[in-house]
């Protein structure tokens, strides 16, 4: 399921929730939720630009069918911002960052933290 309510040409919400039920080889059949809200806020500063806000959970096994199973289930989040700065007409530079929590769904592993930077040709 998913949304998008633009309540003003300045701002947008959006948002989606996934469930899938897998079946893990050897392992029994399971259930995978991902979620996250989303925040745009076109034009900031300039016509064409674009501030982006993403929170939400990576795809995570919240359950695993068959003989009961052990294990945590750590929520890893997703928190992303970027910004889509308008160089003209058909180049568009995009720095952001990502911090993920729980990488691999465990708290014991280390947040990890990505820089982004990608640029849009578009002729």
């Amino acid at each position: 399921a998913q949304f998008n309510w633009q309540p003003s040409s300045r701002f947008s919400i959006s948002g989606w929730f996934s469930t899938f039920y897998s079946r893990l080889i050897g392992q029994g059949d399971g259930n995978i939720l991902t979620y996250a809200l989303t925040f745009a806020f076109p034009d900031l500063g300039r016509q064409g630009n674009l501030l982006g806000l993403i929170v939400g959970a990576e795809p995570y096994l919240t359950r695993m069918g068959g003989d009961p199973q052990e294990f945590d289930v750590n929520v890893p989040i997703h928190v992303e911002a970027f910004y889509r700065y308008r160089i003209n007409d058909n180049i568009f530079v995009t720095p952001g960052i990502i911090w993920l929590t729980a990488p691999n769904q465990s708290n014991e592993n280390p947040d990890a933290v990505i820089a982004t930077l990608r640029t849009t040709f578009s002729f």
